[in-house]
């Protein structure tokens, strides 16, 4: 967390969050005492002045009323997402919630603490069998010694807030419910009681408020069309739910085995990018020109909003590089998948694999970064594949690392598609594009150090996003389809085992069918000659037939490889053959076949001794 961490107590079946401010390091701003009242009046304040200094008191309380008011909150059976105006806090509790029954939830607010304080109901602890304890029961953490404290803090160790934060549970936040609506907000111990708010920032580095400026809106794209209205987390789990509902099993299926890659196209899995060779083109050369010639507006815009200038700066540039990132992973992929040509639908693949785009999303880590942008991967474009968008995020690494010219090129170019594509996307660009291209074309500003520094977080998280922090059900998803490939393998080598049989039955039978005939209930295209083909295969060894069939094979493609009238002599002779054993016209494959008989008759005494007297007969 930002400013502190959230405490809880069990107390019966109630359990007590208190969450500190985001704010909480600033001094609580309060109406000045009487005894104050008089000092300055002894020192000969003004009346005027004394007005204008109490108006400006109360307008600060009302302005703090404001940030104290701006809270989202949202439960479920064991979390609590309690978002505080510019901070969101996870509670994650090891009893249930009992969430029968809640209609109003107080909130109290302490002035002098600066944190909220929420008392939550929940269900008895249920026993477990051999066990001493309670499920569902209070562990309460061993407390850290300050040798310990000190410790850690001389070797650089991560807080235990890290290391809880690594080690958190997987949670479904598309069932958690929305209860602000139902929260009541309680200052102090007076009876007065105020109903939440809905004044929330967006844009880059949450620096714009109010509604969009822009009418043209790609509605198609952005599914936040009034950000101002929405919290961050509910814009968060707004995104959520959709990549729920369009999530597809089997087309999943399909990329997972194979990239259903058309002809003609390379495949992007063996695209290597080429992130130091840059052009800029004239038109983008007077576009990064005029953006960076233009005075700052950003000052104009948190003027509307007096408690910006307050935001730390931790926070800020935190939520910058966060958003960064997710527009370069983007980028990335279409330049994989496109082999960096353009194409009409780059627009629509930058803009719908950013939530930055969609939904006005705002990140605190980077590991939220890079599951958002996974999970989009495998619901949305053309290729749905969880290492086709762990290679896009090796590019973005190596971009961060050396290629800022790349990168801005590529943003002037992204710039460009969403200002002249159809629908018009002019919206992405005047709350976040323009402000990232002056960002990263000042080297001040953001040094290479910096984006270097980036580059290395972003491999190093990346170590540790695994399919289940997606929560698609990716894991379920491939076992299934590996046992259904396991299963048609079986199938197909019990088919497979089952056809030699079935040859040896035929063969059976033919012998059968062939003693039948010797009745003397011949056919009438049986001849002598087919009587003595057949003896010979019935006394030939198979393995030695088919040696013999190689062997032929290699001799014809010798005799292919030599001239004309070698191979008409060939045919000659054979023609002579054939008109010896008065046989009719055969065909090119009768003449292979015959070949093949008379080496194996040749080896074998029996079939030589019934050609010898068949020839002697004819003679």
């Amino acid at each position: 967390m930002l400013n502190g961490q959230i405490t809880h107590s069990y107390v019966g079946n109630t359990c007590s969050v208190v969450i500190p401010h985001p704010h909480v390091k600033e001094k609580p701003k309060s109406t000045p005492s009487p005894e104050q009242s008089v000092a300055c009046c002894e020192r000969g304040a003004v009346a005027v002045e004394a007005e204008a200094a109490a108006t400006a008191t109360v307008a600060a309380v009302h302005v703090n009323l404001d940030r104290i008011r701006n809270v989202d909150i949202f439960i479920g059976d064991n979390d609590l997402y309690f978002y505080a105006d510019v901070k969101l806090y996870k509670f994650h509790s090891r009893r249930t919630f009992d969430l029968r029954g809640l209609k109003t939830l107080y909130v109290k607010y302490d002035t002098t603490e600066n944190c909220y304080q929420l008392y939550l109901r929940c269900l008895p602890p249920v026993a477990i069998v051999g066990s001493g304890s309670a499920a569902g029961g209070a562990v309460t953490p061993k407390p850290k010694t300050a040798r310990k404290e000190y410790i850690a803090a001389f070797l650089n160790l991560p807080s235990l807030a890290d290391t809880l934060q690594d080690k958190e549970p997987l949670v479904h936040e598309w069932k958690l419910k929305r209860i602000t609506e139902q929260c009541q907000l309680q200052l102090d111990a007076h009876e007065r009681t105020y109903k939440m708010t809905s004044n929330f920032c967006y844009g880059y580095a949450s620096r714009y408020n109010g509604s969009l400026q822009t009418s043209e809106l790609d509605k198609s794209t952005c599914r936040v069309p009034e950000p101002d209205r929405l919290s961050p987390l509910q814009r968060r789990l707004e995104r959520v739910a959709d990549e729920m509902k369009r999530f597809s099993r089997e087309q999943y299926k399909m990329n997972f085995v194979e990239l259903q890659v058309p002809a003609g196209h390379q495949n992007p899995l063996r695209y290597k990018p080429k992130i130091y060779e840059t052009s800029m083109t004239q038109e983008q050369a007077h576009l990064l020109h005029n953006l960076c010639s233009r005075p700052d507006t950003t000052e104009e815009s948190t003027a509307t909003t007096s408690f910006q200038s307050s935001q730390p700066d931790r926070r800020v540039q935190n939520e910058i590089d966060c958003g960064l990132i997710s527009i370069v992973l983007a980028i990335c992929y279409d330049v994989r998948t496109t082999n960096n040509e353009p194409t009409c639908e780059s627009g629509w693949t930058r803009s719908i694999l950013c939530p930055l785009f969609c939904y006005f999303e705002q990140f605190d880590n980077y590991r939220d970064v890079l599951v958002a942008f996974l999970r989009r991967v495998i619901t949305y474009p053309l290729y749905r594949n969880f290492e086709l968008g762990r290679q896009c995020i090796r590019d973005a690494i190596e971009v961060l690392k050396g290629g800022r010219n790349w990168l801005i090129n590529q943003l002037l170019l992204t710039h460009q598609q969403f200002a002249s594509g159809e629908p018009c996307r002019d919206s992405f660009n005047n709350y976040y594009l323009e402000d990232y291209i002056r960002y990263i074309s000042n080297a001040t500003v953001c040094s290479d150090e910096h984006l270097r520094l980036l580059a290395r977080n972003v491999k190093n998280v990346l170590m540790d996003v695994t399919k289940r922090q997606l929560d698609l059900g990716v894991i379920e998803i491939e076992t299934e389809l590996i046992q259904e490939l396991m299963q048609e393998m079986r199938i197909d080598a019990g088919s497979g085992s089952e056809s030699p049989s079935q040859q040896q039955s035929n063969h059976g039978d033919d012998d059968m069918d062939m003693d039948n005939d010797t009745s003397g209930q011949e056919d009438e295209t049986t001849t002598d000659d087919d009587s003595v083909i057949t003896d010979s295969f019935d006394s030939m060894d198979l393995r030695l037939i088919e040696n013999d069939v190689y062997a032929v094979d290699e001799d014809n493609e010798g005799d292919g490889d030599g001239d004309g009238d070698d191979g008409e002599e060939e045919q000659s002779e054979v023609d002579d053959d054939d008109h010896d054993s008065n046989s009719s016209t055969t065909t090119t494959s009768d003449a292979e076949g015959n070949s093949v008989i008379e080496q194996c008759t040749s080896n074998s005494e029996a079939a030589a001794s019934i050609s010898a007297s068949a020839s002697t007969s004819t003679k």
